[in-house]
């Protein structure tokens, strides 16, 4: 529900300035929580962790109603910096559960069927945006009547994270059983840090901090150049994007056929030039905006070349996060240690979007932003290769703390049948 407010383009305010501001603040919060919550999760379990995650969205809507409401400004720099908190734990617990849940084999599938899951409630809270703005064909804020009915839907997470299996509970077709280790605070806080400054995820970090970066300006752009409708019927469709790129970056990545060292090199290739080519259409299309100035409708003629453009943009960048954990699911099989690296993913990620939508919270040139996007791409690439071409070559220097004999052993039968599929 969150993401389809994000698909409205602002919250779905009439001004993207401010909305951009306090998403920033939240990215923040958002980053630092990512990053140490692999250490929560360690503490209360997976399932107090979402119980916890699952409310802060729900105060954020509050906030934004609030605010296009009563103009309360306060509630909404409060209400994004409670969300980033919360969704910060969120991704440090749901990023091990995908990622240690699933069979190796059927990972790929796996990570594209929580892409789905993730984007099945933006489209149905899209279509619910849709249905209720589908006539306003002027530009500004959304109707009240949105934020209430999300708000509803929201209210149902913190009841649906109780249902989640705990990791000792999960019975895997491989018969490897997920370990969820309890460890001392001062054992704990030596294993977050050899993660987090592992040399692998460092080389990785210049690719997760650019991997979000692209939104604050796309949002931006829909909230100057879409009348009201067209943004709703944006946060209906886009997310079909997301569903599309996780699909079939998963199904890839899980096909046999090709070794894992041609599945690891083809699909990174193939998703960095995507972007690129991705940014350079975004030039185009931002010249021809500010010549034009247009307030554009799904009737208009622009509305084909932009509308595209952002349901592109979403497919790539989900297929490219999908791509990032497969290849942190190759580092490590330890729950713990696997929620360390994806909460360190995700944290270096929102802290690309604080510094994106700050950038976007006053009325900056958007020549500036996609100069940025281009640049920490390329620059990211180099440091990201060193990584990516271990997979499939050479034995990754796995980070697995505290795992007993059986584990070990079946660590070393799953290196072995790896060896073979290389060969």
């Amino acid at each position: 529900m969150y993401n389809a407010l994000s698909s409205l383009g602002a919250g779905g305010l009439a001004t993207p300035w401010y909305a951009n501001a306090t998403a920033a603040a939240g990215y923040v919060f958002m980053a630092v929580l990512c990053i140490i919550g692999g250490i929560i999760v360690s503490k209360i379990g997976v399932r107090a962790s979402l119980l916890i995650s699952s409310t802060g969205d729900i105060i954020y809507a509050g906030s934004l109603y609030l605010n296009s409401k009563n103009g309360t400004q306060w509630f909404l720099i409060l209400g994004s910096i409670v969300s980033g908190m919360t969704d910060g734990l969120m991704y440090a617990v749901e990023g091990p559960i995908i990622t240690s849940y699933p069979e190796p084999d059927r990972r790929g599938r796996m990570l594209a069927l929580w892409v789905f899951m993730r984007n099945a409630a933006p489209v149905i809270g899209g279509a619910i945006i849709f249905a209720l703005n589908s006539k306003t064909d002027s530009s500004g804020g959304v109707s009240l009547q949105t934020y209430l009915v999300i708000i509803g839907i929201m209210c149902a997470g913190p009841f649906i994270a109780l249902l989640l299996s705990h990791p000792a509970k999960v019975q895997r077709k491989d018969g490897v059983p997920i370990v969820f280790r309890k460890t001392g605070w001062a054992q704990t806080l030596q294993e977050w840090w050899n993660v987090v400054t592992s040399r692998n995820i460092l080389l990785l970090c210049p690719l997760f901090f650019t991997s979000w970066f692209y939104g604050s300006y796309i949002g931006t752009l829909q909230t100057q150049y879409f009348n009201v409708r067209t943004r709703a019927l944006c946060a209906f469709a886009i997310p079909w994007g997301d569903i599309l790129g996780g699909f079939m970056i998963g199904y890839f990545l899980d096909n046999k056929r090709l070794s894992v060292k041609q599945r690891a090199r083809m699909s990174f290739i193939g998703l960095m030039v995507l972007n690129l080519a991705l940014w350079v259409w975004t030039a185009v299309v931002t010249k021809q905006l500010e010549d034009a100035k247009p307030v554009i409708d799904w009737t208009s003629p622009e509305f084909g070349r932009t509308f595209t453009l952002f349901l592109l943009f979403d497919l790539a960048t989900m297929a490219t996060q999908t791509s990032l954990f497969w290849i942190i699911s190759h580092m490590s099989n330890d729950f713990i240690v696997l929620s360390y690296m994806t909460g360190t993913l995700r944290g270096v990620e929102c802290a690309g979007q604080a510094v994106a939508y700050g950038i976007k919270s006053s009325d900056t040139t958007d020549w500036l932003s996609i100069g940025l996007n281009v640049g920490l791409i390329v620059f990211s690439l180099p440091f990201a290769w060193i990584v990516i071409r271990k997979i499939g070559v050479s034995k990754f220097e796995e980070i697995n703390l505290g795992l007993g004999n059986a584990e070990k052993e079946s660590d070393v039968q799953s290196e072995n049948e790896k060896e073979q599929t290389y060969a």
